[in-house]
């Protein structure tokens, strides 16, 4: 028996009651956050006829142009406008971006729904479908599509594939359990793609991505301690190599690929004074990087996390340093 079921009763009967959706995701929306909020859209287009709101933060990044329709995302919104507000594959969005109090200050009654699998989640009296054993948001809206048999066509297929597809590493994370293979193989059967996710997130890396990874190889090292792999990536690097934020994107994975680490760690600067960290690791190597994640206040699985610190990469006499 599905262990949602309630909950998939309880977001059916809460849709039905809602006219004016907002459908929110996180910064930097990845593969799992962009196929949750278009499929989630499709499904109010398609089972309740209705037109919903996208709203992120910021720009998704350019690698995704060919596998969903990010020109219809927008980065700015009046809640006034809304009766009901769902948020995918990152329920703290409610906190850290203060809907809370932006629901409170509107006087309206705004429906809060929550559909996430990553862990410390929950929304204090919104209605929370999470569950951290799924591989991916996707895989959390496909059950609650098949749970009522929804119709799935080959677009909707193709968002919720992208983003199981990528969270689980392409099927080589250990995420990946017998129930995301039958999943996907059933996408796959109403017109998904792997070949499309493939060439979108996997391959067709420009000549500016690999300069930029070949940096950060370059700067490679191992602690013989701890088996951490680190590398890092400055503003100076992608402006030399005419690349992106986005293009940094990867890096973690390849650092993760070395025989003697146990775990990688990459720093790449933003423009806002800040520096974001990537950990990554894997079942075998038994180390959790969220417990390391969550002590710089940031969050994710125990195999790939992140978080964010204040400062700038120097160099100096004695190598680089966080100023």
């Amino acid at each position: 028996m599905e262990k949602l079921v309630e909950q998939f009763i309880e977001l059916m009967n809460a849709l039905k009651g809602i006219k004016t959706p907002l459908l929110v995701t996180h910064p930097k929306a990845d593969a799992d956050a962009l196929g949750s909020v278009f499929s989630f859209a499709e499904i109010l287009k398609n089972e309740f006829h209705l037109k919903s709101k996208i709203f992120t933060p910021d720009k998704p990044g350019e690698i995704f142009e060919g596998l969903f329709p990010i020109y219809k995302i927008e980065n700015d919104f009046k809640i006034e406008e809304h009766d009901s507000i769902i948020f995918l594959d990152r329920g703290s969005l409610y906190y850290d971006f203060k809907f809370n109090e932006k629901i409170n200050k509107s006087g309206e009654k705004i429906k809060v729904i929550n559909i996430d699998h990553h862990p410390q989640s929950t929304i204090t009296n919104a209605l929370n479908l999470t569950d951290i054993s799924a591989s991916a948001t996707c895989e959390i809206i496909y059950r609650f599509m098949n749970y009522f048999n929804m119709n799935i066509n080959p677009k909707l297929a193709q968002y919720l594939l992208n983003g199981i597809y990528a969270d689980t590493g392409g099927f080589r994370h250990n995420n990946t359990s017998p129930l995301t293979l039958e999943i996907s193989s059933d996408l796959l059967r109403k017109g998904a793609s792997i070949t499309k996710i493939n060439r979108g997130l996997f391959s067709n890396k420009s000549l500016n991505t690999l300069k930029l990874w070949a940096i950060a190889l370059e700067r490679a090292q191992i602690n013989p301690k701890t088996g951490m792999a680190t590398s890092f990536i400055t503003n100076e690097d992608l402006e030399k190599c005419g690349a992106t934020i986005e293009d940094t994107a990867g890096v973690s994975e390849i650092l993760n690929s070395i025989s003697e680490s146990k775990f990688s760690l990459v720093l790449s600067e933003r423009d806002d004074n800040k520096i974001k960290a990537s950990l990554r690791s894997e079942e075998y190597k038994g180390v959790d990087v969220s417990k390391i994640a969550r002590q710089f206040k940031g969050g994710g699985h125990k195999l790939a996390s992140g978080f964010e610190i204040e400062g700038k990469l120097r160099k100096n006499k004695d190598g680089w340093t966080i100023e």
